[in-house]
């Protein structure tokens, strides 16, 4: 989808990704959606929509948004809630585009807020595990951690490659999060931290693995016109693309391969009439060392076999051809499951427009995964 140059991010807001006792699921999503429309000139939204993944699972609020509306006192409004898994983010982000693009809305606020510390790791694993196929994968012990481990084993074994080769994905995110005040691991990664890291399942590691954090990021979405005197200023929603295609852990660990991913980043440029080398910087889904190598190879900024060869040459840090997770991403920042694609945008937004670009690039490229790779959402994000 073309989401059109008229759909601008007038404000936007995010809180540290940690663990956060003292605020509860609603608390984080209406202090996030407070700021970001005070940031957005105070423009009230007509529409509110709300990502979240595990909530109900957990035992937590159903139908955030509208319990996110009352305490805001956004009443006679429209709310909807999305959950796509760990897609959530981006599938409310560009259900909102959507709504503006349709003429249906001028303003839409779109929440995305996580609750993870309330469950053990175990147990948090568990629910996290039927966004995989619930009867055959997550009924007979299969979890995203186990599937990334099958896979990072059988991509090590294909390209003939030790373990520690991972370390270098892992070192860029934490290089990127060293001045990000917002991450909860802003610290850079020596190799012998990573080699001493505790074994989830083998060969995945602590370090392979992003941490789940409580958190809540929010984006003003607003149709240009309201802002006219602002016309052609800012960051503005280019374009989308949502992709599903076959389920199941056995697709990406025996092809190694996120078809999805391809199709979804290759209609987004097209839609947004851009080239690969028009992105400034990346966002993909780095939920783990193995999605994050498969992501970047299935967009074409690595060769098969070669990412983590191309990592370790620095080809992904912020001087490098392709900068990835200039804030840290998930491994560094924190994994905000279901609002993650929406930090994504909150940061792209920032990065964009705190910074220049060589060759005048301007764009960002940001996407959610959800259900192992089946599930990718795309945006392009940038300046007009």
């Amino acid at each position: 989808m073309k989401a059109g140059n008229n759909i601008k991010i007038t404000g936007h807001s995010m809180l540290k990704a940690d663990e956060k006792w003292e605020l509860g699921l609603i608390d984080m999503a209406v202090t996030a959606a407070k700021e970001a429309i005070e940031n957005s000139g105070n423009i009230l939204p007509q529409v509110l929509i709300c990502a979240n993944a595990l909530g109900a699972a957990m035992m937590d609020q159903r139908n955030l948004a509208v319990h996110v509306a009352g305490q805001l006192g956004l009443h006679d409004i429209e709310t909807l809630d999305i959950n796509c898994g760990e897609a959530s983010g981006g599938a409310a982000l560009r259900q909102g585009s959507a709504i503006i693009k349709a003429g249906l809305a001028e303003t839409v606020l779109v929440v995305g807020a996580e609750k993870t510390s309330d469950a053990l790791p175990e147990q948090l694993e568990s629910i996290r595990a039927f966004g995989l196929n619930a009867s055959l994968e997550a009924h007979f012990g299969f979890s995203p951690s186990i599937g990334a481990a099958l896979g990072m084993k059988a991509y090590l074994k294909r390209y003939n490659l030790e373990h520690s080769m991972f370390y270098h994905l892992a070192r860029t995110a934490h290089e990127h999060a060293v001045n990000n005040p917002y991450a909860i691991f802003p610290f850079k990664l020596n190799e012998s931290q990573y080699l001493k890291s505790p074994v989830i399942s083998t060969p995945l590691t602590v370090m392979d693995t992003a941490p789940p954090c409580d958190g809540a990021a929010a984006v003003m979405l607003v149709k240009e016109d309201l802002n006219s005197e602002n016309k052609n200023k800012g960051i503005y929603i280019l374009s989308s693309s949502s992709i599903t295609g076959k389920l199941g852990i056995p697709l990406p660990v025996e092809t190694l391969e996120l078809p999805a991913v391809k199709k979804s980043i290759q209609e987004s440029l097209t839609c947004a009439n851009l080239n690969i080398e028009d992105i400034a910087l990346f966002e993909f889904h780095d939920s783990n060392s193995f999605f994050s190598a498969l992501s970047i190879e299935s967009a074409g900024l690595s060769k098969k076999g070669e990412v983590l060869k191309d990592a370790a040459d620095g080809k992904f840090l912020k001087d490098g051809n392709y900068p990835l997770w200039y804030s840290g991403g998930n491994k560094a920042r924190g994994n905000t499951i279901g609002a993650t694609g929406i930090y994504q945008a909150v940061e792209a937004c920032k990065t964009l427009m705190e910074n220049s670009f060589s060759d005048g690039k301007k764009n960002a490229l940001i996407q959610s995964l959800g259900s192992f790779g089946a599930q990718a959402i795309t945006h392009i994000i940038g300046k007009l």
